[in-house]
């Protein structure tokens, strides 16, 4: 990671966080159209999908819900026998979920909303809460926790995936081959972390799109679970989800995977009475 892109996360606002996703999220969405985002389809909506069991018949809330595609996957799979709410801070992204919710509006609906701030979501009322790939694209993260506590029936179950906090930090990037011959600096031989709790903020093009820069924050897992811990949750089972056996046998640059672990799902469960936390 570039010490350039690099800042301090009181240097950038809810806001201009926002602002990043509204300007990405045409592009962003195009790769679900598409179906070209790799990481959603073969490792991290998998492992979710594990983790939450039968959703038949639930109440569920997708925070920061992007363009709706976990929310109309969650409709496919119970067959229409759920109801969904998605709320997203993008305009521009829940815009199009709306236009790509035609075959689920009896049980999907999206709003326009801050998930650490989520005013028009009543209280105690889901069964299950989702966030999906955006906590770490959240500022007030403790904030967006203590909202899904507050809107989670108690038991409520809280799934959530990011990008592995212990992996993707502020020094993190791979180690190449530097040996003589065609492959020096081309063989991906091991996987460095570095300034792992240096709480900074980066501005990156990854797992987002090709052009469009947002921010993420680089947290530590003490972070999230003290943030989990506070709100009266305790955590249940994760999953480090790793890309299909037989894709990396098909494609042997995945088999660099192994060497980290890029993305980490945390289900948790809120507790009706936190107070031996």
């Amino acid at each position: 990671m570039s010490k350039d892109r690099l800042v301090s996360p009181d240097a950038i606002s809810q806001e201009e966080a926002i602002r990043g996703w509204d300007a990405a999220g045409e592009e962003f969405a195009s790769r679900f159209e598409k179906h070209e985002e790799f990481f959603h389809k073969h490792m991290i909506n998998p492992a979710i999908l594990d983790l939450l069991g039968p959703v038949e018949g639930k109440a569920v809330l997708d925070v920061a819900c992007g363009e709706g595609h976990f929310s109309r996957k969650l409709a496919e799979l119970a067959k229409g026998n759920i109801r969904i709410t998605g709320i997203d801070a993008s305009e521009t992204l829940i815009g199009i979920a709306k236009r790509r919710n035609k075959a689920f509006s009896h049980c999907i609906t999206f709003q326009v909303g801050d998930a650490s701030r989520m005013d028009q979501v009543p209280s105690k009322a889901f069964d299950i809460v989702i966030c999906n790939m955006a906590l770490m694209f959240i500022k007030r993260y403790e904030d967006a926790i203590h909202e899904v506590a507050r809107v989670l029936k108690p038991r409520g179950i809280f799934v959530f995936s990011l990008l592995h906090p212990c992996f993707l930090t502020p020094g993190s990037d791979w180690i190449m081959d530097d040996t003589c011959g065609a492959e020096k600096g081309k063989k991906r031989i091991g996987w460095k972390t570095d300034n792992y709790h240096l709480r900074l903020a980066a501005r990156d093009v990854m797992f987002v799109c090709d052009t469009q820069e947002t921010y993420y924050f680089c947290r530590t897992l003490e972070d999230y679970v003290r943030a989990l811990r506070a709100q009266g949750f305790v955590l249940t089972d994760l999953r480090e989800p790793l890309p299909p056996k037989a894709m990396m046998e098909r494609k042997p640059e995945f088999q660099a995977e192994l060497k980290r672990s890029l993305f980490l799902i945390i289900k948790s469960a809120l507790l009706e009475d936190s107070s031996s936390l």
